[in-house]
């Protein structure tokens, strides 16, 4: 004789255990990608100094796109089309906020999730050479683009905004 068993309850008990199951893998993963998204801005200010020796890193030209996401990377190349072979709104380099860092050291504080595949770090950059040593925050949106984090945007104390920044100026040059 075949005995068939009928089991209700199991839907019950399982579905709370299956959504706490899930909530600890997607816990898991969101901390494994603050932990690469740190790990992605501290590559970058690797780089700094830069060296005087190859390969040289150029987050604005060849590196740009292991850098930046796409809507970034238009503003930056509208900006220098628009500039026409001179120095555009974009004068310098944004990840140190300077044209030349020479000196300056950088230090990655706190990278957290602000939602899914987005994340904000903090940078201090210190510039020892000037008199008192001069301390900047720099606040990074990182989105993470097909398993890469990448900057979306960047905050300083003098440009609130980096692509609000361009976008206002590329749009005022187009007019």
């Amino acid at each position: 004789m075949t005995q068939h068993y009928t089991v209700r309850a199991a839907p019950k008990v399982l579905a709370p255990a299956l959504l706490a199951a899930g909530l600890l893998v997607g816990g898991v993963a969101r901390a494994d990608g603050v932990a690469d998204a740190r790990a992605f801005v501290v590559r970058l200010y690797a780089h700094y100094p830069i060296p005087d020796r190859e390969p040289v890193f150029d987050p604005l030209g060849k590196d740009a796109g292991s850098v930046f996401d796409a809507s970034l990377i238009r503003l930056i190349r509208e900006d220098e089309r628009l500039a026409k072979g001179e120095v555009g709104a974009l004068d310098g380099d944004p990840l140190c906020d300077c044209q030349d860092d020479g000196g300056m050291t950088f230090k990655v504080g706190d990278v957290t999730a602000v939602g899914p595949a987005r994340a904000k770090a903090t940078v201090v950059s210190r510039e020892p050479g000037a008199t008192p040593p001069e301390v900047e925050e720099i606040t990074l949106d990182l989105v993470e683009v097909a398993g890469h984090w990448r900057i979306r945007d960047i905050h300083t104390k003098d440009t609130p905004s980096l692509q609000a920044y361009l976008a206002k100026s590329n749009r005022e040059r187009t007019r």
